[in-house]
């Protein structure tokens, strides 16, 4: 499946409400596949017979904190 990887970060970048410079989305553009394909290998059947890729830990968990509300 072909992508329109200007498109896809352009997306990304409105989504979070960020506007940097047209040089900056430039490079981000160009390193945007490599990125995707990492990302999407994290998640690809044969990593799936592993540990979820993200697995929260005890000790990353969030602290409840009665006194806070």
């Amino acid at each position: 499946m072909a992508t329109d990887d200007a498109a896809a970060v352009r997306k990304l970048l409105a989504a979070i409400g960020i506007e940097p410079p047209d040089d900056e989305v430039d490079e981000m553009i160009k390193s945007y596949p490599g990125l995707r394909a990492s990302a999407d290998a994290l998640y690809s059947p044969e990593a799936a017979r592993f540990v979820p890729a993200f697995l929260i830990t005890d000790a990353e968990r969030p602290k409840s904190n009665p006194e806070a509300r």
